[in-house]
């Protein structure tokens, strides 16, 4: 399989192109955590692999979330993560050693390891016994009891109580976040022995964002090579030839041939056509930055870029304007209270179709976020640093 060939797969298989999931709590439930630092630029993510005619507005996600259908917390790796109730006790039982051990060294910095952790931790279970709390209403009560409240310490006190699972996303007040009891908000199940719930992650991984190297998944989970390629090795023998590998730029990749199935009945004939270079579209994805189709997969992430370039220079601030899934430029939204603007900062030339495109991915967007959208072209950028 060469590089465009994987490209076109990992469309379908991400739900980008056919295979969409019924809503975006079933978006999360399929892809088992959707990295999430960016609120309402991840909602977007999640949105855009809904049907069109089913596609959700950033009210509607924003109200699931507030009903506990999706959750949000640091999992995996110290970052956000979007996450289905039903997962997040096992997730969190699987990787919080791993993140409490990336944190070590910033615990003690700020003054919330050890019996200053569990004492900060007995403050916050307190205040959500009471019911969902703010940011603010959690800092007002830890700088009571003499606890860091604010900057730093604060922050890594919050993590501290989500990974001990003591603490997890709960329903918006206006437009602040808030943090619920997590026993509240996460049903109880059964623990699971720590290589069954790894095998099960990297099953999940592999049948939403396959084909993948195990380095995609070490990356992408947070656990070593030597985990990963356990698990996938318990996977392949315990798949019946479900879990299959396919060679891509002389990298072994896994992916699910139920998948591979379910993206021909999308309209395809065989597993080549699913993958075979064909006609561009011309189809534009406005991506978010931490999207899954991103930020699923390990550095240098070269299926992202154009043949003429190898790599391009990081811009945290803009999102990823993908044109059949390759990058051609970036975008950022300038959302207000009652309108929106777009910028666009393209690599090259659009075509008359990738207008068009562009002009209806505007438009979904427009939907998705209930104002009127401007778009503003910015003059066509290098993509190669300088």
């Amino acid at each position: 399989m060469n590089r465009e060939e994987l490209r076109r797969l990992r469309l379908r298989v991400q739900g980008l192109r056919g295979l969409h999931a019924a809503s975006a709590p079933a978006v999360v439930r399929d892809f088992v955590a959707v990295q999430a630092q960016e609120f309402v630029p991840a909602q977007w993510g999640l949105a855009m692999r809904v049907p069109p005619e089913r596609r959700p507005d950033v009210a509607s996600v924003t109200a699931a979330l507030d009903r506990g259908e999706i959750l949000r917390t640091h999992v995996l790796r110290p970052t956000w993560h979007f996450v289905d109730p039903t997962d997040a006790r096992w997730l969190m039982e699987l990787s919080a050693e791993r993140v409490h051990r990336s944190n070590t060294t910033y615990y003690r910095r700020t003054g919330v390891d050890g019996e200053a952790g569990v004492r900060a931790l007995d403050v916050v279970a307190a205040s959500l016994a009471c019911g969902h709390r703010t940011r603010a209403e959690l800092a007002a009560a830890l700088e009571a009891a003499g606890h860091p409240s604010s900057g730093l310490g604060f922050t890594y006190v919050l993590m501290l109580a989500e990974l001990e699972r003591v603490a997890i996303s709960g329903a918006n007040v206006g437009k602040q976040r808030t943090y619920a009891a997590f026993d509240e908000r996460v049903p109880p199940s059964a623990p699971k022995p720590r290589d069954a719930a790894l095998v099960e992650l990297a099953e999940r991984f592999i049948r939403s964002r396959g084909p993948v190297t195990d380095r995609d998944f070490s990356v992408w989970s947070g656990f070593t090579l030597g985990d990963t390629r356990r698990a996938f090795a318990t996977l392949v023998d315990a798949s019946a030839g479900r879990v299959e590998t396919v060679e891509v730029d002389g990298a072994v990749h896994w992916h699910d041939a139920e998948v591979t199935e379910a993206a021909r009945a999308g309209g395809v004939a065989s597993t080549a056509d699913v993958a075979s270079p064909g006609a561009p579209t011309g189809t534009v994805d406005l991506l978010q930055a931490y999207d899954e189709y991103i930020m699923g997969y390990a550095a240098p992430r070269s299926y992202l870029l154009p043949d003429d370039v190898e790599s391009v220079h990081a811009e945290t601030s803009l999102h990823a304007l993908m044109i059949d899934g390759v990058m051609a430029g970036r975008w950022a939204p300038v959302v207000q209270p009652k309108r929106a603007v777009v910028r666009v900062v393209p690599w090259r030339a659009f075509s008359r179709a990738e207008e068009r495109s562009l002009a209806a991915s505007v438009t979904e967007l427009e939907r998705f976020l209930g104002v009127p959208v401007e778009l503003e072209r910015e003059p066509l950028d290098d993509p190669i640093p300088g």
